[in-house]
Protein backbone atom coordinates (compact mmCIF):
# COMPACT_ATOMS: atom_id res chain seq x y z
CA UNK A 1 0.00 0.00 0.00
CA UNK A 2 2.87 2.17 0.73
CA UNK A 3 4.59 1.73 -2.97
CA UNK A 4 1.38 2.56 -4.34
CA UNK A 5 1.03 5.74 -2.49
CA UNK A 6 4.65 7.08 -3.23
CA UNK A 7 3.78 5.85 -6.81
CA UNK A 8 0.31 8.09 -7.15
CA UNK A 9 2.27 10.73 -5.72
CA UNK A 10 5.24 10.79 -7.91
CA UNK A 11 2.74 10.07 -11.06
CA UNK A 12 0.93 13.37 -9.28
CA UNK A 13 4.22 15.48 -9.41
CA UNK A 14 4.66 14.26 -12.74
CA UNK A 15 1.40 15.79 -14.19
CA UNK A 16 1.77 18.56 -12.28
CA UNK A 17 5.21 20.00 -13.93
CA UNK A 18 3.85 19.36 -16.97
CA UNK A 19 1.13 21.27 -16.59
CA UNK A 20 2.85 23.97 -14.87
CA UNK A 21 5.11 23.88 -17.73
CA UNK A 22 2.54 24.40 -20.20
CA UNK A 23 1.30 27.16 -18.08
CA UNK A 24 4.29 28.60 -17.55
CA UNK A 25 4.83 28.52 -21.44
CA UNK A 26 1.41 30.26 -22.41
CA UNK A 27 2.44 32.81 -19.56
CA UNK A 28 5.54 33.33 -21.48
CA UNK A 29 3.84 33.77 -24.82
CA UNK A 30 1.52 36.39 -23.91
CA UNK A 31 4.37 38.45 -21.83
CA UNK A 32 6.46 38.30 -25.10
CA UNK A 33 3.22 39.97 -27.22
CA UNK A 34 3.12 42.46 -24.54
CA UNK A 35 6.94 43.20 -24.56
CA UNK A 36 5.97 43.02 -28.83
CA UNK A 37 3.69 45.80 -28.62
CA UNK A 38 4.89 48.17 -26.13
CA UNK A 39 9.10 47.48 -26.30
CA UNK A 40 9.51 46.39 -29.77
CA UNK A 41 7.33 48.08 -32.05
CA UNK A 42 5.75 51.78 -32.66
CA UNK A 43 2.12 50.11 -32.05
CA UNK A 44 -0.02 52.94 -33.31
CA UNK A 45 -3.06 51.37 -34.73
CA UNK A 46 -2.92 53.09 -37.52
CA UNK A 47 -0.93 51.68 -39.88
CA UNK A 48 -0.53 54.57 -42.50
CA UNK A 49 1.49 56.53 -39.44
CA UNK A 50 5.46 56.36 -40.53
CA UNK A 51 7.60 53.82 -38.30
CA UNK A 52 4.44 52.04 -37.20
CA UNK A 53 3.82 48.33 -36.40
CA UNK A 54 7.17 47.58 -38.00
CA UNK A 55 8.74 44.88 -35.18
CA UNK A 56 12.45 46.04 -33.93
CA UNK A 57 14.70 43.56 -34.47
CA UNK A 58 17.59 44.43 -32.20
CA UNK A 59 16.99 46.80 -29.01
CA UNK A 60 21.17 47.80 -27.98
CA UNK A 61 22.43 48.89 -24.83
CA UNK A 62 25.97 49.93 -25.29
CA UNK A 63 28.77 50.24 -22.27
CA UNK A 64 27.30 53.69 -21.12
CA UNK A 65 24.05 52.28 -21.06
CA UNK A 66 22.96 54.14 -24.22
CA UNK A 67 20.01 52.06 -25.86
CA UNK A 68 19.52 51.87 -29.62
CA UNK A 69 16.23 50.70 -31.43
CA UNK A 70 17.86 48.75 -34.44
CA UNK A 71 15.96 47.90 -37.49
CA UNK A 72 17.54 45.59 -40.16
CA UNK A 73 15.62 43.58 -42.84
CA UNK A 74 12.52 45.11 -41.49
CA UNK A 75 10.11 43.69 -43.85
CA UNK A 76 11.79 40.19 -43.56
CA UNK A 77 10.94 40.19 -39.85
CA UNK A 78 7.30 41.28 -40.75
CA UNK A 79 6.68 38.03 -43.31
CA UNK A 80 7.72 36.50 -39.59
CA UNK A 81 5.47 38.82 -38.09
CA UNK A 82 2.37 38.62 -40.26
CA UNK A 83 2.91 33.95 -40.04
CA UNK A 84 3.43 34.68 -36.26
CA UNK A 85 -0.33 36.45 -36.04
CA UNK A 86 -1.56 34.06 -38.67
CA UNK A 87 -0.99 31.42 -36.61
CA UNK A 88 -2.28 33.33 -33.34
CA UNK A 89 -5.24 33.52 -35.01
CA UNK A 90 -5.94 29.87 -36.37
CA UNK A 91 -5.17 28.38 -32.71
CA UNK A 92 -7.21 30.83 -30.49
CA UNK A 93 -9.54 29.85 -33.14
CA UNK A 94 -9.09 26.27 -32.56
CA UNK A 95 -9.53 26.41 -28.51
CA UNK A 96 -12.63 28.60 -29.23
CA UNK A 97 -11.10 32.15 -27.74
CA UNK A 98 -11.89 35.14 -29.04
CA UNK A 99 -9.29 36.42 -32.24
CA UNK A 100 -11.03 39.93 -33.06
CA UNK A 101 -8.01 41.62 -31.70
CA UNK A 102 -5.37 39.24 -33.21
CA UNK A 103 -7.48 40.13 -36.81
CA UNK A 104 -7.06 43.18 -36.43
CA UNK A 105 -2.87 43.74 -35.77
CA UNK A 106 -3.02 41.08 -38.55
CA UNK A 107 -4.77 43.72 -40.56
CA UNK A 108 -2.19 46.58 -40.04
CA UNK A 109 0.71 44.50 -40.48
CA UNK A 110 -0.54 43.76 -43.43
CA UNK A 111 -1.14 47.25 -44.47
CA UNK A 112 2.19 48.31 -42.74
CA UNK A 113 3.79 46.56 -46.07
CA UNK A 114 1.57 48.14 -48.38
CA UNK A 115 2.86 51.81 -46.82
CA UNK A 116 6.46 50.52 -47.44
CA UNK A 117 4.89 49.87 -51.34
CA UNK A 118 3.35 53.09 -51.87
CA UNK A 119 5.02 55.45 -50.66
CA UNK A 120 9.10 54.31 -51.43
CA UNK A 121 9.76 55.85 -54.88
CA UNK A 122 9.87 59.59 -52.85
CA UNK A 123 12.37 58.46 -51.07
CA UNK A 124 14.55 58.82 -54.32
CA UNK A 125 12.61 61.56 -55.15
CA UNK A 126 10.11 59.75 -57.23
CA UNK A 127 6.59 59.38 -57.79
CA UNK A 128 5.03 57.20 -55.21
CA UNK A 129 3.01 54.18 -56.61
CA UNK A 130 1.98 50.75 -55.76
CA UNK A 131 4.31 48.61 -57.58
CA UNK A 132 5.80 46.11 -55.51
CA UNK A 133 8.65 48.41 -55.12
CA UNK A 134 9.25 49.02 -51.04
CA UNK A 135 11.08 50.34 -48.48
CA UNK A 136 12.48 48.05 -45.71
CA UNK A 137 10.97 50.32 -43.64
CA UNK A 138 10.23 53.76 -42.90
CA UNK A 139 11.28 54.58 -39.60
CA UNK A 140 12.64 58.29 -38.46
CA UNK A 141 15.22 58.77 -36.09
CA UNK A 142 12.78 61.24 -33.93
CA UNK A 143 10.59 58.45 -32.93
CA UNK A 144 13.28 57.67 -30.09
CA UNK A 145 11.01 59.44 -27.65
CA UNK A 146 8.11 56.76 -28.50
CA UNK A 147 9.69 53.67 -28.68
CA UNK A 148 11.56 54.74 -25.02
CA UNK A 149 15.12 54.23 -26.70
CA UNK A 150 18.24 56.69 -27.02
CA UNK A 151 19.10 56.07 -30.59
CA UNK A 152 16.87 54.84 -33.58
CA UNK A 153 19.26 52.92 -35.71
CA UNK A 154 16.99 52.13 -38.78
CA UNK A 155 18.03 51.59 -42.81
CA UNK A 156 15.45 54.63 -43.56
CA UNK A 157 17.05 57.13 -40.75
CA UNK A 158 20.84 56.23 -42.20
CA UNK A 159 20.58 56.72 -45.57
CA UNK A 160 17.60 58.86 -45.88
CA UNK A 161 18.35 61.65 -49.03
CA UNK A 162 21.35 59.30 -50.54
CA UNK A 163 19.65 58.58 -53.63
CA UNK A 164 22.33 55.86 -54.68
CA UNK A 165 21.50 53.61 -51.35
CA UNK A 166 20.81 49.93 -51.83
CA UNK A 167 20.21 49.32 -48.59
CA UNK A 168 16.54 50.58 -48.20
CA UNK A 169 15.14 48.80 -51.11
CA UNK A 170 13.86 45.56 -51.61
CA UNK A 171 15.49 42.38 -52.11
CA UNK A 172 14.48 38.72 -52.50
CA UNK A 173 15.40 37.43 -49.11
CA UNK A 174 12.81 40.28 -47.86
CA UNK A 175 10.28 38.77 -50.08
CA UNK A 176 10.96 34.86 -49.33
CA UNK A 177 10.03 35.35 -45.30
CA UNK A 178 6.57 37.10 -46.69
CA UNK A 179 5.73 33.84 -48.60
CA UNK A 180 5.52 32.23 -45.16
CA UNK A 181 3.66 35.22 -43.82
CA UNK A 182 1.12 35.49 -46.73
CA UNK A 183 0.91 31.34 -47.50
CA UNK A 184 -0.21 31.25 -43.85
CA UNK A 185 -2.72 34.07 -44.08
CA UNK A 186 -4.12 32.36 -47.26
CA UNK A 187 -4.31 29.20 -45.71
CA UNK A 188 -5.69 29.67 -41.97
CA UNK A 189 -7.57 33.31 -41.90
CA UNK A 190 -11.12 33.70 -43.13
CA UNK A 191 -11.28 37.17 -44.23
CA UNK A 192 -11.35 37.93 -47.82
CA UNK A 193 -10.24 41.27 -47.34
CA UNK A 194 -6.54 40.17 -46.07
CA UNK A 195 -5.93 37.41 -48.37
CA UNK A 196 -7.08 39.99 -51.29
CA UNK A 197 -4.51 42.44 -49.93
CA UNK A 198 -1.60 39.24 -49.29
CA UNK A 199 -2.71 37.82 -53.03
CA UNK A 200 -2.14 41.42 -54.25
CA UNK A 201 1.60 41.90 -52.31
CA UNK A 202 2.44 38.51 -53.87
CA UNK A 203 2.45 39.60 -57.06
CA UNK A 204 3.51 42.70 -57.34
CA UNK A 205 6.49 41.81 -55.32
CA UNK A 206 7.39 38.75 -57.72
CA UNK A 207 6.70 41.43 -60.71
CA UNK A 208 9.10 43.62 -58.90
CA UNK A 209 11.95 41.12 -59.65
CA UNK A 210 10.63 40.83 -63.42
CA UNK A 211 12.74 43.45 -65.67
CA UNK A 212 11.84 44.01 -68.95
CA UNK A 213 15.15 46.17 -71.33
CA UNK A 214 13.68 48.67 -73.52
CA UNK A 215 14.61 45.58 -75.97
CA UNK A 216 12.16 43.08 -74.51
CA UNK A 217 14.90 40.89 -73.16
CA UNK A 218 13.60 39.64 -69.68
CA UNK A 219 15.62 39.33 -66.57
CA UNK A 220 15.05 38.23 -62.92
CA UNK A 221 16.68 41.18 -61.24
CA UNK A 222 15.55 44.19 -59.42
CA UNK A 223 15.77 47.85 -60.71
CA UNK A 224 14.70 50.88 -59.44
CA UNK A 225 11.58 52.22 -61.19
CA UNK A 226 13.09 56.13 -59.87
CA UNK A 227 16.54 55.87 -60.91
CA UNK A 228 17.07 52.78 -63.33
CA UNK A 229 19.32 51.68 -60.49
CA UNK A 230 20.51 47.72 -60.45
CA UNK A 231 19.16 46.95 -56.62
CA UNK A 232 19.82 43.12 -57.37
CA UNK A 233 21.32 41.47 -60.17
CA UNK A 234 19.98 38.37 -62.05
CA UNK A 235 22.96 36.44 -60.56
CA UNK A 236 21.60 36.67 -57.28
CA UNK A 237 17.86 35.99 -58.16
CA UNK A 238 17.82 33.80 -61.41
CA UNK A 239 18.94 30.48 -59.65
CA UNK A 240 16.08 30.87 -57.25
CA UNK A 241 13.19 31.82 -59.93
CA UNK A 242 11.60 28.41 -60.06
CA UNK A 243 11.35 28.41 -56.58
CA UNK A 244 9.93 31.78 -55.98
CA UNK A 245 7.02 30.87 -58.59
CA UNK A 246 6.22 28.13 -56.72
CA UNK A 247 5.99 29.99 -53.96
CA UNK A 248 3.91 32.97 -55.60
CA UNK A 249 1.21 30.44 -57.15
CA UNK A 250 0.85 29.03 -54.03
CA UNK A 251 -0.04 31.88 -52.60
CA UNK A 252 -2.27 33.55 -55.34
CA UNK A 253 -3.37 30.20 -57.54
CA UNK A 254 -2.31 32.01 -60.58
CA UNK A 255 0.62 31.61 -63.08
CA UNK A 256 3.08 33.40 -62.24
CA UNK A 257 6.31 32.65 -64.59
CA UNK A 258 7.96 34.85 -66.19
CA UNK A 259 10.88 34.97 -68.43
CA UNK A 260 12.73 31.04 -68.82
CA UNK A 261 11.27 30.70 -65.23
CA UNK A 262 8.95 27.51 -66.28
CA UNK A 263 11.89 26.07 -68.75
CA UNK A 264 13.50 22.42 -68.18
CA UNK A 265 16.59 24.42 -67.97
CA UNK A 266 15.77 26.60 -64.75
CA UNK A 267 13.55 24.07 -63.44
CA UNK A 268 16.52 21.69 -63.27
CA UNK A 269 18.84 24.56 -61.78
CA UNK A 270 15.76 24.73 -58.91
CA UNK A 271 16.21 21.16 -58.09
CA UNK A 272 20.22 21.30 -58.02
CA UNK A 273 20.00 24.24 -56.04
CA UNK A 274 17.36 22.53 -53.78
CA UNK A 275 19.80 19.58 -53.51
CA UNK A 276 23.23 20.66 -52.70
CA UNK A 277 22.34 24.29 -50.80
CA UNK A 278 24.49 22.83 -47.78
CA UNK A 279 27.43 22.98 -49.93
CA UNK A 280 28.33 26.02 -47.64
CA UNK A 281 28.71 24.69 -44.51
CA UNK A 282 29.33 28.49 -42.80
CA UNK A 283 25.05 29.19 -42.94
CA UNK A 284 23.31 32.04 -44.88
CA UNK A 285 20.46 33.16 -46.43
CA UNK A 286 20.63 30.93 -48.76
CA UNK A 287 19.39 28.20 -47.20
CA UNK A 288 16.38 29.65 -45.53
CA UNK A 289 15.30 31.18 -48.86
CA UNK A 290 15.88 27.95 -50.59
CA UNK A 291 13.03 26.34 -47.38
CA UNK A 292 10.61 29.12 -47.46
CA UNK A 293 10.15 28.64 -51.40
CA UNK A 294 10.15 24.78 -51.11
CA UNK A 295 7.92 24.61 -47.81
CA UNK A 296 5.44 27.38 -49.24
CA UNK A 297 5.11 26.02 -53.16
CA UNK A 298 5.01 22.30 -51.34
CA UNK A 299 8.36 21.28 -53.10
CA UNK A 300 11.40 19.23 -52.22
CA UNK A 301 14.68 17.58 -53.48
CA UNK A 302 16.48 14.24 -53.10
CA UNK A 303 16.58 12.20 -49.93
CA UNK A 304 12.46 12.39 -48.93
CA UNK A 305 8.91 11.69 -50.66
CA UNK A 306 7.69 14.86 -48.55
CA UNK A 307 8.53 18.12 -47.88
CA UNK A 308 7.94 18.01 -44.40
CA UNK A 309 10.28 15.21 -44.40
CA UNK A 310 12.62 16.60 -46.79
CA UNK A 311 13.07 20.07 -44.18
CA UNK A 312 13.30 17.54 -40.88
CA UNK A 313 15.97 15.86 -42.67
CA UNK A 314 17.82 19.40 -44.18
CA UNK A 315 17.72 20.60 -40.70
CA UNK A 316 19.34 17.22 -39.04
CA UNK A 317 22.34 18.19 -41.70
CA UNK A 318 22.35 21.62 -40.78
CA UNK A 319 22.74 20.65 -37.18
CA UNK A 320 25.62 18.04 -37.77
CA UNK A 321 27.57 20.59 -39.66
CA UNK A 322 27.22 23.51 -37.43
CA UNK A 323 27.15 21.77 -33.27
CA UNK A 324 28.10 25.43 -32.49
CA UNK A 325 24.58 26.93 -33.56
CA UNK A 326 23.59 24.55 -30.39
CA UNK A 327 20.03 23.19 -31.48
CA UNK A 328 18.28 20.30 -31.55
CA UNK A 329 17.14 20.93 -35.28
CA UNK A 330 17.65 24.11 -37.64
CA UNK A 331 14.66 25.64 -38.71
CA UNK A 332 12.30 24.14 -36.18
CA UNK A 333 9.37 26.17 -37.53
CA UNK A 334 9.35 24.90 -40.99
CA UNK A 335 8.54 21.61 -41.17
CA UNK A 336 5.44 22.38 -38.96
CA UNK A 337 4.54 25.19 -41.20
CA UNK A 338 4.72 22.54 -44.18
CA UNK A 339 2.39 20.41 -42.24
CA UNK A 340 -0.23 23.23 -41.68
CA UNK A 341 -0.46 24.21 -45.13
CA UNK A 342 0.03 21.40 -47.11
CA UNK A 343 -0.74 18.07 -44.65
CA UNK A 344 1.83 15.22 -43.62
CA UNK A 345 1.34 12.20 -45.14
CA UNK A 346 4.95 10.51 -43.70
CA UNK A 347 4.74 8.52 -40.61
CA UNK A 348 8.29 10.12 -38.79
CA UNK A 349 6.87 13.16 -37.14
CA UNK A 350 9.42 15.77 -35.50
CA UNK A 351 8.76 14.04 -31.72
CA UNK A 352 6.65 16.65 -29.28
CA UNK A 353 9.62 16.54 -26.92
CA UNK A 354 11.54 17.96 -29.13
CA UNK A 355 9.95 21.40 -29.43
CA UNK A 356 8.65 21.27 -25.65
CA UNK A 357 12.60 21.23 -24.99
CA UNK A 358 12.62 24.92 -27.27
CA UNK A 359 9.49 26.08 -25.41
CA UNK A 360 10.60 25.32 -22.29
CA UNK A 361 14.00 26.51 -22.44
CA UNK A 362 12.92 30.06 -23.26
CA UNK A 363 13.50 32.71 -20.78
CA UNK A 364 10.39 34.27 -19.01
CA UNK A 365 11.76 37.85 -19.98
CA UNK A 366 12.75 36.89 -23.64
CA UNK A 367 16.25 36.28 -25.14
CA UNK A 368 19.24 38.20 -24.88
CA UNK A 369 23.42 38.48 -25.09
CA UNK A 370 24.69 41.72 -23.48
CA UNK A 371 27.93 42.77 -22.87
CA UNK A 372 28.48 43.79 -19.65
CA UNK A 373 31.77 44.36 -17.56
CA UNK A 374 33.88 43.31 -19.74
CA UNK A 375 32.25 39.52 -19.93
CA UNK A 376 29.43 38.43 -22.07
CA UNK A 377 25.68 37.31 -20.68
CA UNK A 378 23.04 35.03 -23.03
CA UNK A 379 20.29 33.34 -22.38
CA UNK A 380 20.31 29.56 -22.87
CA UNK A 381 20.69 27.98 -26.49
CA UNK A 382 18.87 27.59 -28.44
CA UNK A 383 17.75 31.67 -27.69
CA UNK A 384 21.01 32.93 -27.47
CA UNK A 385 21.32 33.89 -30.70
CA UNK A 386 19.10 36.23 -33.20
CA UNK A 387 16.66 34.44 -34.25
CA UNK A 388 16.03 30.79 -34.78
CA UNK A 389 15.02 31.88 -38.55
CA UNK A 390 18.63 33.08 -38.82
CA UNK A 391 20.49 31.03 -35.95
CA UNK A 392 24.23 31.87 -37.15
CA UNK A 393 23.70 35.24 -35.87
CA UNK A 394 25.85 34.62 -32.84
CA UNK A 395 27.31 38.14 -32.92
CA UNK A 396 24.25 40.17 -32.22
CA UNK A 397 23.64 41.73 -28.75
CA UNK A 398 21.15 42.96 -27.11
CA UNK A 399 17.57 41.80 -26.42
CA UNK A 400 15.65 39.97 -28.85
CA UNK A 401 11.74 40.29 -29.92
CA UNK A 402 11.06 36.99 -29.52
CA UNK A 403 8.72 36.60 -32.86
CA UNK A 404 10.59 32.98 -33.36
CA UNK A 405 8.87 31.79 -29.83
CA UNK A 406 5.69 33.20 -30.43
CA UNK A 407 5.71 31.56 -34.22
CA UNK A 408 6.65 28.42 -33.32
CA UNK A 409 4.41 28.08 -29.86
CA UNK A 410 1.53 28.38 -32.22
CA UNK A 411 2.47 26.05 -34.85
CA UNK A 412 3.65 23.81 -32.26
CA UNK A 413 0.06 23.80 -30.42
CA UNK A 414 -1.88 23.47 -33.85
CA UNK A 415 -0.08 20.81 -35.30
CA UNK A 416 0.43 18.55 -31.70
CA UNK A 417 -2.27 20.04 -29.19
CA UNK A 418 -5.66 20.87 -31.13
CA UNK A 419 -6.50 17.45 -32.27
CA UNK A 420 -7.25 17.97 -35.71
CA UNK A 421 -7.84 15.12 -37.35
CA UNK A 422 -5.43 15.83 -40.38
CA UNK A 423 -2.40 15.82 -37.82
CA UNK A 424 -3.65 12.67 -35.89
CA UNK A 425 -0.03 11.21 -36.54
CA UNK A 426 1.65 13.98 -34.35
CA UNK A 427 -0.15 13.03 -31.29
CA UNK A 428 -1.26 9.75 -31.96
Amino acid sequence: MKKISIYLLLLASCFAAFSQSDISNEAKYWNYRNNLKQRFMYYTKNPDIKGSHLPVELIKIDSKKQTTAYWADATWWQGHYIAMLALEYKRLQLQGLPTDSTLQELKWAVKTLIRLDKYAESYWNGKDTLDGFFLRDDVPADLNTAMNVDIIDSDYESKLGDTTTLSNAPSQDQIWACYLGFALVVKLVDNQELVDDVTSLTKSFIHTMNYTNNKGGKSWEIINPTTGQLIQKSGDIKWLQHGHVLAGEYITNQDLHFGKSNTTVWKTVWRFVQNNCLMNKTGNFVWYGIYCCSVVGNDWGRGADNCYDWITKQGQKIQKMRPDLQQEIIFPHLPLIAAILHGYEGNDPIPAQIYEQYLNSAPVDGGYKIRTNNTIESSQAPWHSLSLFCPWHLNDYGYFNMIDYMLLYNAYHIVYKMNVPEFEVFYK
